[in-house]
């Protein structure tokens, strides 16, 4: 029996299909309107930039930005970032300034990982998750990225 049928079935009975659960963490805030920053080390903003090398090798980009001040706070560059680096870098740079009440994040594997929410839930921070398929919720990133060519 294919799942058309069983979804049809379902319908005919009158009986919800069980929908998956999104992977979030409880520092995970509930997605309603988003807050407009409204100080310095409100909001900040962090996403993944891409690009490749001459030979076809690729590099991962974090880039951190401050939502109200639009200031660039960390660059970081490697073949690839995991959630424990992610977290050394937030570590990094709460170490030359506060921390914020709540970061920006796409739903990324490195932003789900364990290793960031102990992060989060130790430093009282909120993960401000985007709404799945709309790029344009964490638009500075976006619009940094694209003032260097790069694609997330």
């Amino acid at each position: 029996m294919n799942h058309k049928r069983v979804r049809r079935l379902y319908r005919e009975e009158g009986l919800n299909l069980r929908i998956k659960r999104p992977r979030r963490h409880v520092s995970a805030a509930h997605r309603v309107e988003r807050l407009q920053a409204t100080a310095p080390n409100d909001v900040w903003s962090m996403d993944f930039v891409s690009d490749a090398l001459f030979d076809g090798r690729r590099l991962r980009a974090l880039t951190l930005l401050d939502v109200f001040t639009r200031e660039a706070l960390a660059i970081e560059v490697d073949k690839g970032i995991a959630g424990e680096q992610v977290a050394a870098i937030l570590d990094a740079v709460i170490a030359v300034r506060p921390a914020p009440k709540r970061i920006r994040v796409d739903n990324g594997p490195e932003f789900v990982s364990n290793a960031l929410d102990r992060w989060v839930y130790e430093r009282g921070v909120t993960l401000d998750f985007s709404h799945p398929g709309r790029p344009i919720d964490n638009a500075f990133v976006e619009s940094f990225n694209a003032a260097f060519g790069k694609s997330a």
